[in-house]
């Protein structure tokens, strides 16, 4: 017995500390001994269903989707009407282990083969009770939509007790007794199954509102850097327009001269501007903000100070010259004078 004890704390001990779920657990069940005394299957007799009923109470531990197991303490009755009457009272730590994990299967949920042990106060004689160390084997099934509280339960089980007293009998030679039970039990899930769909369902519902969020998100960045790139593709095209304009100045004009006299114009400088003020105080900050090497030109016509980049003599140079201005100024342009 010390040695199932032993076992039964030590599972406990390993269950309490291990990463997964604890449930309440009740069972009612219905035995039939093997032992020296053969069983009654006489059920229209009331007494004999009565006399080997019993119940369990306990806690469900569950692991994972395969592994699971319980730890129980019940009152089981064992009797042959007019022959013997036995009641036990068992403590079992039963593990199970799922053979459908992994299947696409519905009905039932699992379906575990079980393996437990286990230590029964019974009574060997009239007025004389000692444990029975016993091993447990069996089969049961989850049925997880069937009750709206939690998972229903049913299995059978062989318990091989280690003593020949369980029914008040001893015949030399014969084996050991055992008992064999059919059984209902209900796992106590904590959290309702429509509450479970319906975070189920508000959890996908998230799900997809981030989703998306995040692809709104990428379509806004998207679009930011389309208009970015349209308004500096506007930009330049503004100022090639602007350099098109000034040369455009350039060309000689015609005049109404004599038939054999025909003037050209002579060509005037062209300066690369990078700011345009009203005042020459706003030009001078603009110079101590952005380079020293820049100079001051006041444009009479439009009472105006323009910030001048470089000047040149030449179109072709002031073009040059335009492209270095863009990096201080995005939106620099070709002046004529």
């Amino acid at each position: 017995m010390k040695k199932t004890l032993t076992l039964l704390a030590t599972l406990a001990t390993t269950l309490t500390f291990a990463q997964g779920t604890w449930a309440p657990y009740a069972s009612v069940e219905e035995n039939i001994h093997i032992s020296d005394v053969s069983p009654s299957y006489n059920y229209i007799n009331l007494s004999v269903p009565a006399g080997n009923a019993g119940m369990r109470l306990g806690a469900f531990y569950t692991y994972n989707s395969a592994l699971s197991a319980e730890v129980t303490l019940g009152v089981v009755g064992v009797s042959t009407p007019g022959r013997f009457s036995n009641t036990i009272i068992p403590i079992e730590a039963v593990g199970h282990y799922n053979i459908l994990d992994g299947m696409d299967v519905k009905m039932p949920s699992k379906f575990n083969i079980d393996l437990g042990v286990g230590s029964g106060l019974a009574e060997s004689s009239n007025g004389n009770f000692g444990f029975s160390e016993h091993l447990v084997v069996g089969a049961s099934m989850e049925l997880a939509d069937v009750v709206p509280f939690g998972t229903l339960i049913m299995g059978t089980r062989y318990t091989a007790f280690i003593d020949d007293y369980i029914d008040g009998t001893t015949v030399g030679g014969s084996s050991n007794d055992g008992v064999l039970r059919f059984y209902t039990a209900v796992r106590l899930d904590g959290v309702g199954k429509k509450a479970k769909q319906a975070m189920a369902d508000a959890e996908a519902l998230a799900n997809r509102v981030s989703a998306s969020l995040e692809k709104s998100e990428a379509e806004k960045a998207a679009i930011q850097k389309e208009l970015k790139a349209a308004k500096n593709a506007h930009a330049r095209e503004k100022a090639a327009l602007m350099d098109e304009i000034e040369a455009l100045k350039t060309a000689p004009a015609p005049e109404a001269l004599a038939e054999e006299e025909v003037v050209i114009a002579e060509p005037k400088g062209f300066y690369v501007i990078i700011g345009s003020y009203p005042t020459r105080e706003a030009a001078d900050r603009f110079i101590a903000d952005n380079g020293s090497d820049f100079t001051v030109s006041y444009v009479e016509d439009l009472d105006t100070y323009r910030v001048v980049f470089s000047s040149h003599e030449s179109l072709g140079d002031a073009r040059t010259s335009l492209e270095k201005a863009k990096s201080v100024v995005e939106t620099a342009w070709i002046a004529v004078y």
